[in-house]
């Protein structure tokens, strides 16, 4: 499973607007036009028929995401991977279709394609966050409006880790638990994203509080990433809810220190579940996380841009009679522009651990840490290469298997 929905990339193609002021003097990112070096997409601006979509409230995006990933050390199985993620997104302003006010539709589709890495070198973690069970769908379609200016009501098939349990200053790590604690029991995120109801409260742009209600039919092996909202109001295959809530408050730095974030949050699933004590059931299970990122140092604090030094740290526990981990650590430290002359470029350093269940029926009596440093390429403001390495204490939890050294290359584009 991939513990992770490549959801930076995914939320750069939704919020990247083209430079209206640039179009209207002639500069479109096209042929003839602006240089393919200041292109946000290697699509460019397709002719003029992006921005004659967004003007009329319709944006179209896209993004691909590969991995290059071999294993070059342990005693698994020693050869390469490319899974491979293509996404395509649109958004719908309703506002200004329909006059509906501050109310968007978006629907995203994507296919994934290649081998699990993980299946050769045994991790539980997941080496790579796009990974997961080969095929195209349908993963999100949902329709979001504000309520009294402080409430935000969306529903359809959401993806959980696009609200909830979300480090912003994670999205650069490839491994999975830099995203999501390994702790959440049956999450409906990528590849299985889910019908639900959220609502959250939001006064102002520093405290929200928010509630999330999904379809919890994943736990019991039904596959929600290809499943409509008919399972949502019941049936044959599961009736189980994933309930999750999470309380968030932010801060606006000043000078050389930058913004952050704290967020706590819990979950709930009804589902009946193994115990790994007695291999009896049990009626549901539950458990929490905690998130806190910062920027600790910006290098240019009179410029709105991401050069600087931030860190981010995650924690999750749940039932280890019922998870099969226990409680997980995510720490993370990134800089932006660390050279001079690659204002763009990161270098990333991250630890994660999980604590895997110590039942003897779980079969994992050592606990997994894998450490990860990358260096972020940023080619052109659409192309990023990443080569990383990573590496993986206890893969699996099991005895006698060997530590793991991986190397993998990430290839970015959006279009």
């Amino acid at each position: 499973m991939s513990r992770r929905h490549a959801a930076a990339a995914l939320a750069a193609t939704f919020t990247i607007a083209p430079d209206a002021a640039a179009q209207e003097a002639g500069e479109r990112e096209w042929i003839g036009g602006r240089p393919f070096s200041e292109w946000r997409r290697v699509a460019g601006d397709l002719g003029g028929l992006r921005t004659a979509l967004e003007d009329v409230g319709i944006e179209v995006a896209g993004t691909y995401v590969a991995d290059f990933a071999a294993p070059w050390s342990g005693s698994g199985r020693r050869r390469s991977a490319l899974p491979s993620l293509l996404d395509v997104n649109v958004a719908f302003d309703l506002e200004y279709l329909l006059g509906l006010p501050r109310t968007t539709a978006y629907i995203d589709a994507y296919d994934l394609l290649g081998r699990d890495i993980s299946r050769d070198i045994g991790d539980f973690q997941g080496v790579s966050n796009i990974q997961g069970q080969n095929g195209a769908q349908i993963a999100e379609v949902w329709c979001e409006t504000w309520l009294f200016d402080s409430f935000r009501v969306k529903a359809g098939k959401i993806d959980f880790n696009s609200e909830f349990a979300v480090a912003e200053l994670s999205g650069d790590f490839v491994n999975s638990t830099a995203a999501l604690p390994s702790t959440i029991v049956a999450y409906p995120t990528f590849p299985n994203p889910a019908t639900a109801v959220n609502l959250f409260y939001a006064p102002d742009e520093y405290f929200y509080v928010g509630v999330g209600l999904f379809d919890g039919a994943n736990a019991e092996g039904v596959n929600t990433g290809r499943l409509g909202p008919a399972g949502f109001f019941g049936g044959d295959d599961s009736d189980a809810w994933f309930v999750c809530e999470e309380v968030g408050v932010a801060w606006q730095g000043g000078g050389t220190w930058g913004s952050g974030r704290l967020a706590v949050g819990a979950f709930q699933h009804t589902a009946k579940f193994t115990r790994f004590s007695d291999g009896g059931t049990t009626s549901g299970t539950a458990g929490g996380w905690a998130t806190f990122e910062q920027t600790f140092w910006r290098e240019n604090p009179a410029e709105p841009d991401d050069q600087g030094i931030g860190a981010f740290a995650t924690i999750g526990f749940a039932d280890d009679d019922v998870s099969a981990v226990g409680n997980s650590v995510a720490l993370g430290v990134n800089w932006v522009g660390a050279f001079p002359g690659r204002d763009f470029d990161a270098i990333g350093l991250g630890v994660f651990r999980v604590d895997l269940s110590d039942e003897p029926a779980a079969g994992t009596p050592e606990d997994e840490t894998a450490f990860e440093l990358f260096y972020k390429l940023q080619l052109t403001p659409a192309i990023t290469v990443k080569p990383e390495l990573q590496y993986v204490l206890n893969p699996g939890g099991a005895t006698g298997v060997d530590d793991v050294l991986i190397g993998l290359l990430r290839v970015e584009i959006l279009f």
